[in-house]
């Protein structure tokens, strides 16, 4: 039986100042700088060919142009109209792309299909989007759930307000149920049978409706939960390093190659044009995936680099050591009102200029304003737009006060700078992370503002 918020034993959180925001769709498009946006995420789990080049011709027909995959693997259409959104919208019908509406419920891409994962999170979340349907709960509107069933390209490492797990235990299969956070960091409620996984779901979503709308994971107490419903302290759990979508990825019997548009980001042409060569490859199927990513499947080893040169011209990445990967960017001055510099010029040059200290082992925001859309939480390094230039933040979020701050056109000496000062400092074999955590913060500005 489901257990309701009514059933539960006391208050199960407060919440603070009031969340705002919803994520843009069909229904609520966002108005940006280059107008309006739509976010969807098609129900169909396997596009095929037809269904990208439809994408393609909709985003040039009554966009801009522009098709970004996110971070969550939801695909965005830039530059939209009042006038054009409904017209989308009917195109979309004709395709036979049905966009998911309700609370956002994601699943590992290759769910159902790689034979390492635990066990299949598809008809785990499928039975859940009923279950919270039928319940019609008022639920804040960037409310994630996470059912995770494990595999090669497992969501290990994406935050959720709630979050499902599949754990081999002794008496078999079970399934984690955890609050407001990855794998790793979210907080244990239960560990419970699959026939009372979405139950235990609904518990949570309906203490979560009883707060408010705007009410997310963080804000429950995950003890109060576990004593309503009736579940023993749960176990820690092994967390294994996630590993990203981008490259060749050898699943079962099966080549499958994870590419991701520059930052993001591709026009519909070359997306089109991109989805005709990696047919000529043998693509047959193609599926989002969270890190901006498409995973392309059908391929073979012998026609799996012809793919990613096609990709690499096509300027898209296909390998784990593409250095841009690393770097989170918004849209800039190109696609936002409230963005003071061009951040996919400053990301190229940043590659550019210092590439090869983009190994992964740190992260690098370039933010057009001090919200930081595209990476919230701190990063190692972050260049952010304000209103007297470009601030270099370091350890920090986008709205951190800055260490210093440069005219945006004289950025790139400024990354050129720092490229020489690190590569001069590094040690054989040493990360570039552990590099800058050994470097002086003042050391580091200091050649940011060319003062060295």
């Amino acid at each position: 039986m489901t257990v309701t918020c009514a059933m539960l034993p006391g208050p199960l959180g407060e919440i603070g100042a009031l969340r705002r925001g919803a994520c843009p769709s069909l229904a609520t498009p966002m108005r940006t700088g280059d107008g309006l946006l739509v976010r969807l995420r098609p129900t169909a789990a396997a596009l095929t060919a037809h269904d990208l080049l439809a994408l393609a011709d909709l985003a040039r027909a009554h966009g801009n142009g522009l098709i970004e995959i996110t971070a969550r693997g939801n695909l965005q259409l830039r530059g939209l109209t009042d006038a054009s959104v409904p017209h989308l919208a009917v195109g979309l019908a004709a395709a036979g792309i049905v966009p998911q509406t309700g609370v956002a419920i994601e699943v590992p891409p290759l769910a159902g299909i790689d034979p390492s994962e635990l066990a299949d999170a598809a008809p785990f979340a499928d039975a859940l989007r009923a279950a919270l349907a039928d319940a019609a709960l008022v639920l804040a509107p960037k409310l994630a759930v996470v059912v995770d069933g494990g595999g090669v390209l497992s969501l290990a490492d994406m935050v959720a307000d709630i979050r499902l797990d599949a754990v081999a235990g002794t008496r078999g299969l079970a399934w984690r149920l955890a609050l407001g956070g990855d794998r790793m960091t979210a907080r244990a409620v239960a560990l419970l049978p699959g026939e009372k996984a979405v139950d235990g779901v609904m518990t949570v979503a309906a203490a979560l409706a009883a707060i408010g709308p705007a009410a997310r994971g963080r804000d429950l107490d995950p003890t109060l939960l576990a004593a309503a419903l009736g579940a023993a302290p749960v176990p820690p759990i092994p967390v294994a390093s996630p590993v990203h979508p981008l490259g060749v990825h050898g699943i079962g019997d099966e080549t499958v190659l994870g590419l991701a548009p520059a930052y993001g980001q591709i026009h519909a042409d070359r997306f089109a044009a991109l989805t005709r060569e990696l047919v000529a490859c043998g693509a047959t199927e193609f599926r989002l995936a969270p890190h901006h990513a498409l995973l392309v499947r059908g391929l073979c080893a012998e026609t799996v680099a012809a793919a990613q040169a096609c990709a690499t011209r096509g300027r898209v990445w296909s390998t784990q050591d593409a250095p841009g990967r690393t770097v989170s960017v918004c849209a800039g001055s190109a696609g936002c009102a409230s963005a003071s510099f061009d951040t996919h010029a400053a990301a190229d040059a940043l590659v550019a200029e210092a590439g090869d200290l983009l190994d992964g082992s740190f992260d690098v925001h370039v933010s057009g304003c001090p919200k930081g859309c595209a990476h919230p939480a701190a990063a190692a390094v972050t260049l952010c737009g304000t209103a007297a230039g470009v601030g270099l933040v370091l350890g920090g979020r986008a709205g951190d006060g800055a260490a210093a701050i440069l005219p945006a056109d004289a950025l790139r000496p400024a990354l050129h700078r720092l490229g020489a000062l690190l590569r001069a400092r590094r040690a054989d074999g040493e990360t570039a992370g552990n590099l800058i955590d050994r470097t002086a913060s003042d050391t580091l500005v200091s050649a940011y503002q060319g003062q060295q």
